[in-house]
């Protein structure tokens, strides 16, 4: 339960901005105010997301138990990807039928295409094409995608497009390439691994870039210090992370091998060994440091910002959307 924190904070901090400057501790009404204002373009950004047509039409038909993809969202069986998923198999033409609510397979054809009406625009068509969808086995995962090639059209206006690459060896990925492009909305993420098993040690260096209208709103990079065991595992020595988010920004380490997981007070080893300042990017104020903390008093802990006059508050509190975001993901 405690190692889980540590990679829980991974997947919040593309929420946040790094930057490896330091500056003055500001207090904690004006610590509040940024963390509110961050919020609100958290916030802001996602709805102009959920407008955009491409994934608007995207969203609707990965919420249809019978599409002929390997994703699933909102269903009853739950979201991600769908095991065993036989894209030979699948192939074909399929088209709304409006009716039954429900995608009939029309006839055969080397891809998958899916025809629909835009949701809420009548006499709109939407086509998904699918060219290509590869999976591959992993330590950790039976099939991970490798190769995601898709295009949505709406009339003949291109709205969506996602190209994907991934390689694996030694059962784990080498490196990943991926580009979604939707309306003015770019998101880039790579992802490269470095050393092997032969030499026991190694990196895990990733980059995540999202451009707003050619404007760059977010940069996020992470990396990894790692060591191999062999056959088949690997594990965490050294955190650092570079990340920006409008104009917030974190800073920050974790020597995350000198942790003791089985600790008596996990919070305060993990927060020995972490170090990690949340700033305003516009006049380098900080705003304060992410720290862990109890949660209650059954053993769980969770992550606070610490105010320059040394309270805390909880991180999802301040930012609404990581709460959602935490929610989606249970």
């Amino acid at each position: 339960m405690k190692s889980k924190h540590s990679f829980s904070l991974i997947l919040i901090l593309p929420f946040l901005v790094l930057s490896c400057k330091t500056g003055h501790p500001i207090d904690k009404k004006e610590a509040l105010n940024s963390l509110k204002i961050l919020n609100s373009e958290i916030i802001s950004f996602v709805y102009k997301l959920s407008e955009q047509p491409g994934l608007k039409a995207l969203g609707f038909i990965l919420k249809q138990p019978s599409v002929p993809l390997p994703f699933r969202s909102d269903t009853s069986s739950g979201s991600g990807i769908i095991k065993n998923f036989s894209f030979a198999g699948k192939k074909g033409i399929y088209c709304w039928d409006t009716v039954n609510r429900m995608f009939l397979k029309k006839k055969d054809t080397s891809l998958i295409l899916i025809r629909f009406p835009m949701p809420g625009l009548k006499g709109s068509e939407c086509r998904f094409f699918l060219y290509d969808y590869e999976v591959e086995e992993t330590r950790t995962k039976p099939e991970l995608p490798v190769t995601i090639r898709a295009k949505l059209f709406i009339g003949d206006k291109e709205e969506l497009s996602i190209s994907h690459q991934a390689h694996i060896s030694e059962a784990m990925i080498s490196w990943i390439s991926s580009e979604l492009k939707s309306d003015s909305t770019e998101v880039l993420f790579n992802m490269n691994r470095e050393g092997s098993f032969a030499v026991k040690s190694g990196k895990l260096n990733s980059n995540l870039r999202i451009l707003e209208g050619g404007k760059e709103i977010m940069r996020s990079k992470i990396n990894l210090d790692i060591d191999y065991h062999p056959p088949l595992s690997y594990s965490i020595r050294h955190i650092s992370i570079e990340q920006k988010l409008f104009t917030t920004e974190l800073s920050g380490t974790i020597d995350y091998g000198s942790i003791n997981p089985t600790s008596n007070q996990y919070d305060q080893e993990f927060n020995k060994y972490m170090h990690l300042e949340l700033s305003d990017s516009d006049d380098h104020g900080i705003i304060g440091d992410i720290v862990l903390s109890p949660v209650g008093d059954n053993g769980r802990y969770d992550y606070f910002i610490r105010f320059s006059d040394g309270s805390e508050c909880r991180l999802t509190e301040q930012i609404l959307a990581l709460k959602k975001l935490f929610n989606y993901m249970h």
